[in-house]
């Protein structure tokens, strides 16, 4: 038997899977590498559920929400600061909540703005360092009463 023969058939499926391993490792680094991943809509996003598991209890919406002196950041206990050296403490959330009657789509109250309320004009605009933002309707009871809760919140961080 011609050993050698066998040798080299089998160096050339070693050639190939080196091309296939090379091929893909290069690949992996450029997606990886290749561009930046923007998830700050997606924060947004959780930041609406953080505020709506907060305001909402079982279906029923707590009744210091409809208080003229409702303080949304002491209530829920949260903080809109980033203290990363690139932010510097400076608040990178806002969050904009609006209730309406359902029947009546009145409002019940003023809206509650909290955090900062600059980023919440860029909503509809594109760009790279413009906040992202996500909105997010829930409906809910109220003493038996339709409300439609309407959050937005927007994270400017980028």
């Amino acid at each position: 038997m011609n050993k050698k023969a066998g040798e080299r058939v089998l160096s050339i499926y070693l050639f190939i899977i080196y091309i296939m391993v090379g091929v893909g490792i290069v690949s992996g680094v450029i997606i990886f590498y290749g561009s930046p991943l923007d998830v700050r809509e997606l924060e947004a996003g959780i930041l609406n559920d953080k505020v709506i598991d907060c305001l909402v209890r079982q279906g029923e919406l707590n009744g210091e929400v409809l208080k003229e002196d409702f303080d949304l950041i002491d209530f829920c206990k949260f903080d809109f600061r980033d203290n990363t050296e690139k932010c510097d403490g400076e608040e990178q959330y806002g969050v904009l909540i609006k209730l309406y009657d359902f029947d009546s789509s009145e409002k019940l109250r003023e809206d509650i703005k909290v955090g900062r309320k600059d980023f919440l004009e860029y909503c509809n605009a594109e760009g790279k360092k413009i906040p992202k933002c996500n909105t997010d309707a829930v409906y809910v009871l109220n003493n038996g009463e339709g409300v439609i809760i309407q959050i937005t919140s927007s994270v400017g961080k980028n």
